[in-house]
This record gives structure tokens, sequence and C-alpha cells, in this order.
């Protein structure tokens, strides 16, 4: 696992009461390993870029609140119904879908569009030629 952050780093950038004290190393943990899962492309490990820290910082936050790996678990009833002649039928049933961004909780979004940059498309692939 890459350290994208520490606990000094976060302090530095959240001041000293982002979280308890006895909470710190375990959030800053969970930070980079969320980092890390991103497969970041083009950061030089010997300098992190700001924005990198910045989202870190806000990941670790996250991560110290509970956030960070929180499972979704409300979504939306839908309803389908079909009629033909004198025939009909209807379904009802629950749909999450945690695909999208807002399936995210508020802070992980605004860490996630602060790496942008260094994010890589898992369908894209390079081609080398000659």
């Amino acid at each position: 696992m890459a350290t994208y952050i520490t606990v000094a780093d976060v302090d530095s950038i959240l001041g000293a009461g982002w979280a308890a004290d006895e909470h710190k190393e375990e959030a800053a943990f969970e930070a980079n390993a969320y980092l890390t899962a991103l497969n970041l492309v083009g950061i030089d490990m010997d300098d992190i870029p700001d924005d990198v820290k910045q989202s870190g910082a806000r990941l670790a936050k996250c991560a110290s609140q509970g956030k960070l790996y929180q499972q979704q678990t409300e979504g939306s009833l839908e309803s389908k119904s079909v009629k033909a002649g004198s025939v009909s039928t209807s379904k009802t049933f629950g749909t999450i879908d945690k695909t999208t961004a807002a399936a995210q909780p508020a802070c992980v979004q605004l860490a996630l569009a602060l790496l942008t940059p260094w994010r890589s498309n898992p369908f894209a692939f390079a081609v080398k030629r000659g």
C-alpha cells in the first residue's frame, strides 16, 4: 500500500481537531488504502501533489466519521405492471444504484473530484507504434 497522506499531513491541512487522537492513525490508514485502490497514475511518491494530499485529508476525516466505507442502504421502490386483455401482472421491487457518484458520501465525492487528473480510465489502453 502506498502512503499518500500521514496524520501530520491531515493535522496540517484540517487542523488538529479533525478527529479524536485515538482514531487518527486508523483513519489515515483507511485513506491511504482507498487512494491506493484507485490506481492513481503519474504521481511522484517523493513529492505528493497538494490536491492528492487535500483529497487524502478529506478521506481521512471521512474515515474517522465512519463514512468512507459506509454501505448504502437506501434506494428507490419501483413498480412495473403489464396488462394483456383481461390478464394483468405487476411486480414491485427496491433498487439501489451503487455505481453513481451520488451514492457516495459528499466527503468522498469531493476527494474523488480533486483526484480527477490522476485517475485512469479502466476502459482506456495505450497504443504504441513502431
